[in-house]
């Protein structure tokens, strides 16, 4: 856990000092960053739930709501991001963040800041992709043909040595899989003992 004048630092050093707005989801954010975790950059605005924290590492994408009685974290880590969507109004800028199980919705007043936030997370995203890419095309994924048995057998004619079939290699992960992404919610409920 970092400590509150650690999380100030890094938000001074990307140019987001929050005196009065944001103090609530500065305080939470010190609690879900992690020791090696860098905010790249952040922005203040408000989505369906009301006004909140978005904030971009160097491992993950945050929504930090941060209310009297009420805390939620959304984790959405940068493989999992399936679409991402900027729109721009006069006062405001909007970015929708598209996962294969949800919609997140953006709203800020910004620009400058949302439009940081976005590019960083296109290129975090560009960079997972590229890396999954030339991993696959340098990887010699041999061909597996089941038998009527389940068994596995390479082409060329080399039988598998195990009673079933097994994988041969290890397939990195598909950043393209639908698969949910981790999101973690944190609420805090008064005590009342």
């Amino acid at each position: 856990m970092m400590s509150l004048s650690q999380v100030e630092q890094q938000l001074k050093r990307v140019g987001c000092n929050f005196r009065f707005w944001g103090r609530g989801e500065i305080r939470e954010l010190r609690n879900v960053l992690l020791p090696d975790e860098t905010i790249a950059h952040c922005v203040n605005g408000s989505y369906e739930g009301g006004f909140a924290m978005l904030v971009v590492t160097d491992q993950r994408l945050l929504l930090v709501d941060h209310k009297p009685l009420f805390a939620a974290v959304e984790d959405i880590r940068f493989d999992m991001i399936a679409e991402l969507d900027h729109s721009s109004q006069l006062l405001t800028g909007t970015v929708k963040i598209s996962t294969p199980s949800r919609t997140l919705k953006f709203t800020s007043w910004s620009h400058y800041h949302l439009r940081e936030v976005l590019n960083f997370t296109q290129q975090k995203m560009h960079e997972l992709r590229e890396q999954y890419n030339y991993v696959r095309t340098q990887m010699h994924i041999p061909q597996v043909l089941i038998d009527e048995q389940g068994n596995g057998v390479l082409l060329g004619g080399l039988a598998l040595q195990t009673g079933g079939f097994q994988r041969p290699f290890h397939m990195p992960l598909n950043p393209y899989m639908n698969k949910a992404p981790v999101l973690m919610r944190r609420r805090k409920y008064p005590k009342f003992y």
